[in-house]
């Protein structure tokens, strides 16, 4: 399926630029290079919305701290949850504490895992009694 989709795209360059002028046109903040203005705002637009969904974005939650954490990244690190939005025992949330940021390879890696540093669980053991 892969080699057709590059073969069609390479027979056919005309429809396909056609195709995405009309695509920049309807969405035109869709696409933006790193270090214009609205790189980031896009890309904390875009997990704001997906938080929301989740119901994982608190309304006390620091929007310009968390665009800093975007603004403030390194190149070629992602921005990734410590405690997932969707994790399968704990959902954390979107706030700029819970950030962090990691290489492709950690963060694909990691998935919707959470380990807990040992610390937490004893401090959290003692809380309970």
């Amino acid at each position: 399926m892969e080699k057709f989709s590059i073969a069609w795209y390479q027979a056919n360059p005309d429809y396909v630029k056609a195709l995405n002028e009309i695509y920049d046109k309807k969405y035109p903040s869709h696409w933006h290079r790193k270090g214009s203005p609205d790189y980031y705002k896009v890309k904390v637009k875009a997990h704001k919305i997906r938080a929301e969904k989740l119901n994982r974005l608190p309304r006390w939650a620091d929007e310009q701290a968390i665009e800093k954490v975007f603004r403030d990244a390194p190149d070629g690190l992602e921005i990734d949850h410590i405690i997932p939005l969707q994790g399968a025992n704990v959902s954390g949330l979107h706030i700029a504490s819970n950030l962090q940021y990691l290489t492709t390879k950690e963060n694909g890696r990691k998935h919707n895992n959470f380990k807990p540093r040992r610390s937490i669980i004893y401090r959290a053991e003692i809380s309970l009694i």
